[in-house]
């Protein structure tokens, strides 16, 4: 998800649902299949949630965000209004066509439709990276290609300021992944599906935050827990 963009409009049921969200259909919502989770609904009004409709993880998030910010998988720009509504300098990133559109009808200034590892001739003073954000890396091994990457783009004196989730794994599900050594178990591969819109396979990944503090620390970098929710969702500095 790091290294490419969406480019066929017919494999962007995001999009797609958010748009039909804003031209009236307030019970849009895409299908979200995981190879290794049951299967559930992303609706259309919880990407278009306003700041009193955020939890207290992504409110704290936002107050962290300083200098230029960079807003990875921004959806449809709630965050990036948010930031900009208080006189901040973001640019919100996207690969899908159909959030790049969101976006415009919604009035975010500086919309970016590439993939994280094209912006190597900006730097930021904070990335921002919610809704479970971290989990674009897909796999220990790009959570490492990204920790590398970040000290590019990061100015000097720099944060990461992300989510991710510590998911509770049933014991049998648990004897599974001990079969496959080198499969961690916060791994997974989704499928989004809007109608007949249907999205390319993606891994995700749900890290727990030792394993984060531990690729933090080979990368040469250092990270800080800042709060958790009783869902198993931390927020992380990265710094």
């Amino acid at each position: 998800m790091m290294d490419s963009i969406i480019s066929d409009p017919r494999k962007d049921p995001l999009g797609a649902m958010m748009l039909d969200y804003l031209k009236g259909n307030q019970q849009a919502f895409v299908e979200v299949e995981s190879s290794t989770l049951e299967m559930w609904e992303m609706p259309g009004k919880t990407m278009f949630r306003s700041y009193a409709e955020m939890d207290e993880l992504e409110r704290q998030a936002l107050a962290l965000c300083r200098g230029r910010i960079l807003d990875v998988g921004a959806g449809s720009g709630c965050h990036s209004l948010y930031l900009q509504q208080q006189g901040l300098d973001v640019d919100a990133l996207d690969i899908s066509p159909g959030c790049i559109r969101v976006m415009e009808l919604q009035q975010v200034k500086n919309i970016v439709h590439q993939n994280l590892f094209s912006l190597s001739e900006k730097k930021y003073d904070t990335i921002l990276m919610l809704m479970n954000g971290l989990g674009i890396c897909g796999s220990l091994d790009g959570c490492n290609l990204f920790l590398q990457f970040v000290k590019i783009i990061l100015e000097d004196g720099g944060q990461v300021i992300a989510e991710s989730t510590v998911l509770e794994v049933p014991d049998e599900e648990a004897l599974d992944f001990e079969e496959e050594e080198d499969e961690y178990q916060g791994q997974t591969e989704f499928v989004m599906r809007y109608g007949d819109i249907v999205s390319d396979s993606f891994d995700w990944i749900y890290l727990d935050f030792a394993t984060l503090e531990t690729l933090v620390t080979f990368n040469g970098l250092e990270c800080e827990l800042l709060a958790t929710d009783t869902a198993g969702k931390y927020l992380v500095q990265i710094f």
